[in-house]
């Protein structure tokens, strides 16, 4: 069987993140895809510093890997060349690994905004509010989330991003968003890549 890594930044990645990969291979017919326990490693600044002992670590698991972050550092300016960066690295510690990086501009929760009638079916309370035609120019989509809802009901992504993800359209996300275009195209390519020797 495939084996599958992810790697992810924050608390409500960890079941968030996976479910998203499951709901990708189901929607390609693709079931023999065993993912590993998700692993944490934080936001990219602190990725950047720690990366050859985070991919080193990662690789003891035998699998390919996913490593999903958002990109909204203010001192990153184009997440194609820090994804490079990151697979340069790896590539000088171990060539040919599987692995691929997948940023989320600006983060996650740009995804839910690309899909109003996904986020309005786990929060009702936002009603007629014009959802942004450009979720990625937004700094802070989970600031934005709870700034449509009434007082005192703040979105909490270890509560709220796990069902929104599940009952995302993926039709609609590979139209409207680059990034999950590229997730998507990220996992196929990684459960076709064998895992060297």
């Amino acid at each position: 069987m495939r084996r599958l890594l992810t790697i992810v930044e924050g608390h409500g990645d960890v079941r968030a993140v996976p479910q998203l990969v499951r709901r990708i291979l189901e929607r390609h017919g693709i079931y023999d895809v065993q993912l590993l326990p998700t692993q944490r490693r934080g936001e990219y600044p602190s990725v950047t510093k720690l990366f050859d002992t985070y991919f080193l670590a990662a690789i003891k698991e035998n699998a390919a890997i996913l490593w999903v972050m958002d990109f909204d550092a203010k001192e990153y300016d184009c997440p194609y060349r820090e994804a490079r960066s990151l697979i340069t690295r790896a590539n000088a510690l171990r060539p040919d690994w599987p692995l691929k990086i997948a940023f989320l501009v600006k983060e996650y929760e740009t995804l839910f905004i690309h899909d109003k009638d996904a986020t309005r079916a786990v929060f009702p309370d936002i009603k007629d509010i014009p959802f942004p035609v450009k979720p990625e120019d937004i700094r802070g989509a989970k600031e934005w989330l709870s700034a449509q809802r009434p007082s005192g009901m703040a979105y909490k992504e270890t509560v709220h991003q796990e069902k929104i993800t599940a009952r995302l359209d993926l039709d609609l996300l590979r139209e409207k968003s680059p990034d999950f275009a590229h997730l998507e195209r990220a996992v196929l390519a990684l459960i076709d890549t064998p895992v060297p020797a």
